[in-house]
Protein backbone atom coordinates (compact mmCIF):
# COMPACT_ATOMS: atom_id res chain seq x y z
CA UNK A 1 0.00 0.00 0.00
CA UNK A 2 1.04 4.02 -0.15
CA UNK A 3 0.59 6.41 2.29
CA UNK A 4 0.83 10.06 1.54
CA UNK A 5 1.06 11.38 5.51
CA UNK A 6 0.20 15.17 5.34
CA UNK A 7 0.96 17.37 8.45
CA UNK A 8 -2.94 18.11 8.99
CA UNK A 9 -5.98 19.66 6.47
CA UNK A 10 -5.41 23.40 6.59
CA UNK A 11 -4.76 26.08 3.84
CA UNK A 12 -1.61 25.20 3.02
CA UNK A 13 -0.74 24.88 -0.62
CA UNK A 14 1.28 21.72 0.00
CA UNK A 15 -1.70 19.90 1.66
CA UNK A 16 -3.55 20.33 -1.96
CA UNK A 17 -0.44 19.63 -4.32
CA UNK A 18 0.01 16.58 -2.12
CA UNK A 19 -3.95 15.23 -2.63
CA UNK A 20 -3.33 16.40 -6.34
CA UNK A 21 -0.27 14.29 -7.04
CA UNK A 22 -2.13 11.46 -4.77
CA UNK A 23 -5.01 11.76 -7.65
CA UNK A 24 -2.47 11.40 -10.46
CA UNK A 25 -1.12 7.91 -9.10
CA UNK A 26 -4.65 7.19 -8.57
CA UNK A 27 -5.75 7.79 -11.71
CA UNK A 28 -3.03 5.70 -13.50
CA UNK A 29 -3.77 2.85 -11.35
CA UNK A 30 -1.47 3.20 -7.96
CA UNK A 31 -3.49 2.40 -4.97
CA UNK A 32 -2.63 5.45 -2.56
CA UNK A 33 -4.28 6.67 0.53
CA UNK A 34 -4.18 9.81 2.71
CA UNK A 35 -2.73 9.92 6.34
CA UNK A 36 -4.06 12.75 8.34
CA UNK A 37 -4.60 12.95 12.32
CA UNK A 38 -8.72 11.95 12.94
CA UNK A 39 -9.09 11.41 9.09
CA UNK A 40 -9.94 14.73 8.50
CA UNK A 41 -10.43 15.78 5.47
CA UNK A 42 -9.79 19.64 3.83
CA UNK A 43 -12.76 21.65 3.37
CA UNK A 44 -11.29 23.94 1.27
CA UNK A 45 -10.74 22.33 -2.27
CA UNK A 46 -12.24 19.05 -3.74
CA UNK A 47 -10.22 15.69 -4.10
CA UNK A 48 -11.49 12.02 -4.67
CA UNK A 49 -8.34 10.67 -2.39
CA UNK A 50 -9.16 8.61 0.21
CA UNK A 51 -8.40 9.22 3.75
CA UNK A 52 -7.37 7.45 6.57
CA UNK A 53 -6.54 8.14 10.05
CA UNK A 54 -2.70 9.52 10.69
CA UNK A 55 -2.07 7.20 13.36
CA UNK A 56 -3.47 4.44 12.30
CA UNK A 57 -1.66 4.35 9.32
CA UNK A 58 1.30 4.97 10.87
CA UNK A 59 1.08 1.66 12.92
CA UNK A 60 -0.30 -0.43 10.36
CA UNK A 61 3.62 -0.04 7.96
CA UNK A 62 5.15 -3.13 6.84
CA UNK A 63 7.78 -3.39 4.95
CA UNK A 64 6.72 -3.62 1.62
CA UNK A 65 4.42 -0.80 2.05
CA UNK A 66 5.41 3.24 0.69
CA UNK A 67 5.02 6.23 2.65
CA UNK A 68 5.03 9.50 0.66
CA UNK A 69 5.67 12.59 3.07
CA UNK A 70 6.36 16.44 2.05
CA UNK A 71 6.67 17.46 5.33
CA UNK A 72 10.19 17.34 6.49
CA UNK A 73 9.18 17.44 10.20
CA UNK A 74 7.31 13.54 9.03
CA UNK A 75 11.13 12.25 8.10
CA UNK A 76 12.08 11.55 11.79
CA UNK A 77 8.95 9.16 12.58
CA UNK A 78 8.49 7.82 9.53
CA UNK A 79 12.14 6.74 8.99
CA UNK A 80 11.17 4.57 12.42
CA UNK A 81 8.61 2.51 10.33
CA UNK A 82 10.12 -0.25 7.72
CA UNK A 83 8.22 1.50 5.22
CA UNK A 84 10.31 2.71 1.70
CA UNK A 85 10.05 6.54 2.25
CA UNK A 86 9.50 8.61 -0.67
CA UNK A 87 9.93 12.76 -0.26
CA UNK A 88 7.77 14.68 -2.51
CA UNK A 89 9.58 17.87 -2.58
CA UNK A 90 7.69 21.02 -2.44
CA UNK A 91 10.11 23.87 -1.50
CA UNK A 92 13.82 23.80 -0.82
CA UNK A 93 14.31 25.00 2.61
CA UNK A 94 17.10 23.82 4.85
CA UNK A 95 15.09 21.75 6.94
CA UNK A 96 14.85 19.36 3.88
CA UNK A 97 19.08 18.81 3.73
CA UNK A 98 18.68 16.31 6.09
CA UNK A 99 16.39 14.58 3.83
CA UNK A 100 18.28 14.82 0.56
CA UNK A 101 21.43 13.13 2.72
CA UNK A 102 19.16 9.86 3.72
CA UNK A 103 19.80 7.25 1.38
CA UNK A 104 17.12 5.59 1.65
CA UNK A 105 14.65 8.08 0.47
CA UNK A 106 13.53 8.23 -2.74
CA UNK A 107 13.02 12.42 -4.15
CA UNK A 108 10.52 13.66 -5.89
CA UNK A 109 10.53 16.97 -7.40
CA UNK A 110 7.32 19.13 -8.64
CA UNK A 111 9.72 21.95 -10.73
CA UNK A 112 13.20 22.61 -11.74
CA UNK A 113 14.70 24.71 -9.12
CA UNK A 114 13.90 21.62 -6.74
CA UNK A 115 15.28 19.62 -8.87
CA UNK A 116 18.52 21.31 -9.47
CA UNK A 117 18.60 21.94 -5.54
CA UNK A 118 18.32 17.93 -4.90
CA UNK A 119 21.47 17.59 -7.35
CA UNK A 120 23.20 20.23 -6.29
CA UNK A 121 23.42 18.08 -3.17
CA UNK A 122 24.32 14.71 -5.04
CA UNK A 123 20.79 13.49 -5.06
CA UNK A 124 18.79 12.31 -8.44
CA UNK A 125 15.48 12.83 -8.37
CA UNK A 126 12.11 12.15 -10.35
CA UNK A 127 10.36 15.05 -11.88
CA UNK A 128 6.40 14.59 -11.14
CA UNK A 129 5.30 18.51 -12.12
CA UNK A 130 2.50 20.56 -10.18
CA UNK A 131 -1.28 21.33 -11.57
CA UNK A 132 -2.94 24.34 -11.37
CA UNK A 133 -6.79 22.94 -10.29
CA UNK A 134 -8.83 23.05 -13.75
CA UNK A 135 -11.03 25.98 -11.61
CA UNK A 136 -9.34 28.37 -11.91
CA UNK A 137 -8.76 28.66 -15.97
CA UNK A 138 -10.62 31.68 -17.29
CA UNK A 139 -14.20 31.07 -18.44
CA UNK A 140 -14.80 34.78 -19.85
CA UNK A 141 -16.01 35.69 -16.74
CA UNK A 142 -15.70 39.65 -17.10
CA UNK A 143 -13.23 41.14 -15.45
CA UNK A 144 -13.39 44.22 -12.82
CA UNK A 145 -11.30 47.20 -14.01
CA UNK A 146 -10.26 48.52 -11.13
CA UNK A 147 -10.10 45.00 -9.02
CA UNK A 148 -6.69 44.03 -7.53
CA UNK A 149 -6.56 40.84 -5.45
CA UNK A 150 -4.27 39.34 -3.08
CA UNK A 151 -3.66 37.15 -0.25
CA UNK A 152 -3.34 39.08 2.95
CA UNK A 153 -1.43 36.01 5.12
CA UNK A 154 1.90 36.60 3.93
CA UNK A 155 2.74 40.21 2.30
CA UNK A 156 -0.48 42.84 3.88
CA UNK A 157 1.99 45.45 4.14
CA UNK A 158 2.35 45.51 0.76
CA UNK A 159 -0.97 45.74 -0.20
CA UNK A 160 -1.54 48.35 2.07
CA UNK A 161 1.17 50.81 0.23
CA UNK A 162 -0.49 49.75 -3.02
CA UNK A 163 -3.37 50.73 -1.25
CA UNK A 164 -2.34 53.97 0.23
CA UNK A 165 -0.50 54.74 -3.52
CA UNK A 166 -3.82 53.68 -5.34
CA UNK A 167 -6.95 54.92 -3.90
CA UNK A 168 -9.24 54.59 -6.91
CA UNK A 169 -8.55 50.73 -7.09
CA UNK A 170 -10.62 48.14 -5.43
CA UNK A 171 -7.79 46.01 -3.28
CA UNK A 172 -10.08 42.58 -3.07
CA UNK A 173 -8.43 40.18 0.00
CA UNK A 174 -8.33 36.43 -0.52
CA UNK A 175 -8.09 34.68 2.78
CA UNK A 176 -9.75 31.54 4.54
CA UNK A 177 -12.06 30.50 1.46
CA UNK A 178 -13.31 27.18 -1.01
CA UNK A 179 -10.74 27.15 -4.03
CA UNK A 180 -13.62 27.39 -6.05
CA UNK A 181 -14.76 31.09 -4.32
CA UNK A 182 -10.80 31.70 -4.63
CA UNK A 183 -11.07 31.18 -8.47
CA UNK A 184 -14.28 33.64 -8.28
CA UNK A 185 -12.64 36.02 -7.31
CA UNK A 186 -9.29 35.83 -9.58
CA UNK A 187 -11.81 34.91 -12.72
CA UNK A 188 -13.47 38.56 -11.67
CA UNK A 189 -9.54 40.50 -10.79
CA UNK A 190 -8.10 42.10 -13.40
CA UNK A 191 -4.78 42.47 -11.83
CA UNK A 192 -3.08 39.78 -8.60
CA UNK A 193 -0.44 40.60 -6.38
CA UNK A 194 1.63 38.20 -5.43
CA UNK A 195 3.11 39.13 -2.42
CA UNK A 196 4.85 36.17 -0.67
CA UNK A 197 8.45 37.45 -0.19
CA UNK A 198 10.39 34.11 -0.94
CA UNK A 199 7.71 31.50 -1.84
CA UNK A 200 9.30 28.27 -2.79
CA UNK A 201 6.90 28.11 -5.80
CA UNK A 202 3.81 30.69 -5.68
CA UNK A 203 1.33 28.30 -6.73
CA UNK A 204 -1.29 31.60 -6.12
CA UNK A 205 0.32 33.44 -8.61
CA UNK A 206 -0.14 30.56 -11.15
CA UNK A 207 -3.59 30.31 -10.55
CA UNK A 208 -4.35 33.83 -10.93
CA UNK A 209 -2.49 33.53 -14.31
CA UNK A 210 -4.94 30.94 -15.18
CA UNK A 211 -7.72 33.09 -13.83
CA UNK A 212 -6.47 35.69 -16.59
CA UNK A 213 -5.10 38.41 -14.30
CA UNK A 214 -2.11 40.54 -14.77
CA UNK A 215 0.56 39.65 -12.01
CA UNK A 216 3.10 41.84 -10.05
CA UNK A 217 4.83 39.22 -8.00
CA UNK A 218 8.13 40.16 -5.61
CA UNK A 219 10.93 37.94 -5.71
CA UNK A 220 10.33 34.55 -5.48
CA UNK A 221 12.11 30.98 -5.56
CA UNK A 222 10.65 28.05 -7.58
CA UNK A 223 8.19 30.39 -9.06
CA UNK A 224 10.91 31.38 -11.41
CA UNK A 225 10.31 28.20 -13.30
CA UNK A 226 7.28 30.25 -14.55
CA UNK A 227 7.61 33.94 -13.93
CA UNK A 228 9.38 35.74 -16.50
CA UNK A 229 9.38 39.27 -16.11
CA UNK A 230 8.09 41.52 -18.88
CA UNK A 231 6.65 38.43 -20.84
CA UNK A 232 4.23 37.21 -18.70
CA UNK A 233 4.24 39.32 -15.21
CA UNK A 234 5.98 41.86 -13.47
CA UNK A 235 8.85 41.73 -10.91
CA UNK A 236 9.55 43.78 -8.52
CA UNK A 237 11.24 44.22 -4.76
CA UNK A 238 8.33 44.79 -2.43
CA UNK A 239 8.88 48.71 -2.13
CA UNK A 240 8.43 48.54 -5.84
CA UNK A 241 4.90 47.45 -6.34
CA UNK A 242 2.71 50.81 -5.98
CA UNK A 243 5.25 52.12 -9.08
CA UNK A 244 4.72 48.91 -10.95
CA UNK A 245 1.21 48.95 -10.64
CA UNK A 246 1.16 52.48 -11.66
CA UNK A 247 2.90 51.15 -14.65
CA UNK A 248 0.09 48.77 -15.52
CA UNK A 249 -2.62 51.31 -15.02
CA UNK A 250 -1.69 54.38 -16.68
CA UNK A 251 -2.91 55.59 -20.05
CA UNK A 252 -0.23 53.84 -22.87
CA UNK A 253 -0.08 50.33 -21.11
CA UNK A 254 -2.90 48.64 -22.73
CA UNK A 255 -0.03 46.15 -25.02
CA UNK A 256 1.30 46.01 -22.35
CA UNK A 257 -1.43 44.53 -20.49
CA UNK A 258 -2.64 42.78 -23.34
CA UNK A 259 0.96 40.95 -23.86
CA UNK A 260 1.13 39.91 -19.89
CA UNK A 261 -2.05 38.33 -19.67
CA UNK A 262 -1.71 36.35 -22.93
CA UNK A 263 1.50 35.08 -21.56
CA UNK A 264 0.17 34.51 -18.12
CA UNK A 265 -2.31 32.42 -19.24
CA UNK A 266 -0.33 30.69 -22.04
CA UNK A 267 2.67 30.19 -19.24
CA UNK A 268 -0.73 28.81 -17.04
CA UNK A 269 -1.63 26.31 -19.60
CA UNK A 270 1.49 23.74 -18.77
CA UNK A 271 0.24 23.63 -15.45
CA UNK A 272 -3.02 21.98 -16.76
CA UNK A 273 -4.30 18.61 -14.59
CA UNK A 274 -4.37 16.88 -18.03
CA UNK A 275 -0.40 17.39 -18.15
CA UNK A 276 0.29 16.62 -14.92
CA UNK A 277 -1.26 13.01 -15.09
CA UNK A 278 0.66 12.59 -17.74
CA UNK A 279 3.71 13.51 -16.62
CA UNK A 280 3.07 11.36 -13.54
CA UNK A 281 2.12 8.52 -16.11
CA UNK A 282 5.54 8.76 -17.33
CA UNK A 283 6.75 8.61 -14.21
CA UNK A 284 5.57 5.47 -13.66
CA UNK A 285 6.87 4.16 -16.61
CA UNK A 286 9.88 4.20 -16.11
CA UNK A 287 11.57 4.94 -12.05
CA UNK A 288 9.15 5.60 -10.37
CA UNK A 289 6.90 2.55 -11.24
CA UNK A 290 10.21 0.65 -9.59
CA UNK A 291 9.12 3.03 -6.49
CA UNK A 292 6.05 2.84 -5.48
CA UNK A 293 3.45 -0.08 -4.25
CA UNK A 294 1.42 -1.82 -6.98
CA UNK A 295 -0.36 -3.97 -4.42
Amino acid sequence: MNTYFLPGAGIFGGIKVGFQFAEALAAAGVKIVMALADAEAPQWFRSTAPIVDRAAALAALRPGDVAIFSFPGDHAELKATPARLVFHCQGTAPEIDPILADPDVTILTCWQQAQDHAQARGRQSIPVGIAVSDCFFHDGTPKHRDAVSFMPRRGGRIARDVALAHPCLDLVPIDGLHEDAVAAIMKRSRFYLATSVGEWFGLPALEAMAAGCIVLSVPVVGGRDYLRDGENCLLGEPGDMPALLARLTGPDALHLRDRLRTGAMAAASNFRPSRHWAMVRQALAAELGAVVSWS
